[in-house]
């Protein structure tokens, strides 16, 4: 089995995106962090569970340690904010919270299948030896986002063409706050953020490998911005991942986000996001 990664910094100086490659325990997973609206940093989320993940071993659970890593995001969330001894993240408001969005599997070679855990808008997708690709997962995240960046697209176009990002994302804060608030509720999205609630939306099975050549591991920062009408970002991305590797999507997002600074013709939440991907080849080992 080999393995292509890639790990680049967004906007930001700190990357609060993470991953895990444990080969011993066959663990391999994206994570991305996302800083609460008024609160705790995004990496303090994903830097909990890629510890958990990490240090798992052969044999070992891998539901388990799933849970272990979302009760320490809410032990670390608690810590970070200075709570008195008796606070919980329960006594955290869903604004200022720390989460992040995972996709995370166990393969077992020896049995041809792999487990996988999925919260928010990181994604899995499959490759078969005829070259179909299989989307596993959903992003209903980005049902959410979408919503605002409509708001912005219609903001900018009412007002001013000109009305910088960050103007046009200020505006459109309520918005941001009511997804926020919809986060591990039914009628909203799953995110791991250190709650119990976390545990009831998360989407996870088992699937087989037969057939199986290549696995590809996204954070949202590697889906491909795409023009407000289109929308099938993530069918493009695994398909340029899998035909062009993981560099040769990285590229394509980049010059795309580069040519369009002020998320003009891409409409997005923000010019350049953290990337975390992660495409394993199977080969003959399938």
């Amino acid at each position: 089995m080999k393995l292509n990664k890639v790990y680049r910094n967004g906007n930001r100086s700190v990357n609060e995106d993470a991953y895990v490659v444990n080969k011993k325990a066959g663990i391999f997973a994206v994570i991305d962090g996302a800083t609460g609206l008024e609160g705790v940093p995004g990496h303090i989320a994903s830097g909990a569970v890629q510890s958990v993940l990490d240090a798992a071993i052969e044999g070992e659970s891998f539901e388990n340690r799933v849970k272990t890593a979302n009760h320490l995001v809410g032990k670390e969330t608690v810590k970070y904010l200075g709570l008195d001894g008796s606070a919980t993240i329960d006594d955290v408001p869903k604004e200022k919270k720390g989460t992040c969005a995972l996709a995370a599997i166990s393969i077992d070679m020896d049995h041809l299948f792999l487990d996988y855990f999925q919260a928010a808008d990181c994604m899995i997708f499959l490759q078969y030896e005829n070259g179909d690709i299989r989307q596993v997962t959903y992003d209903l995240l980005h049902h959410f986002d979408q919503k605002a960046i409509n708001e912005m697209v219609e903001l900018r176009h009412k007002k001013d063409e000109q009305t910088s990002m960050a103007e046009a994302r200020e505006e459109v804060r309520p918005t941001l706050m009511k997804n926020r608030s919809l986060l591990n509720t039914y009628d909203g999205y799953g995110v791991i953020d250190g709650s119990d609630a976390t545990l009831n939306h998360l989407e996870s099975g088992r699937l087989s490998l037969k057939k199986v050549t290549g696995i590809l591991l996204l954070s949202d920062g590697l889906m491909l911005p795409t023009e407000l009408e289109e929308s099938d970002a993530w069918e493009q991305s695994a398909a340029i991942a899998f035909h062009s590797g993981l560099d040769g999507l990285l590229h394509e997002v980049e010059n795309r986000e580069n040519s369009d600074p002020e998320c003009v013709t891409y409409p997005r939440l923000k010019m350049k996001d953290d990337k975390t991907g992660m495409l394993l080849d199977l080969g003959t080992l399938v």
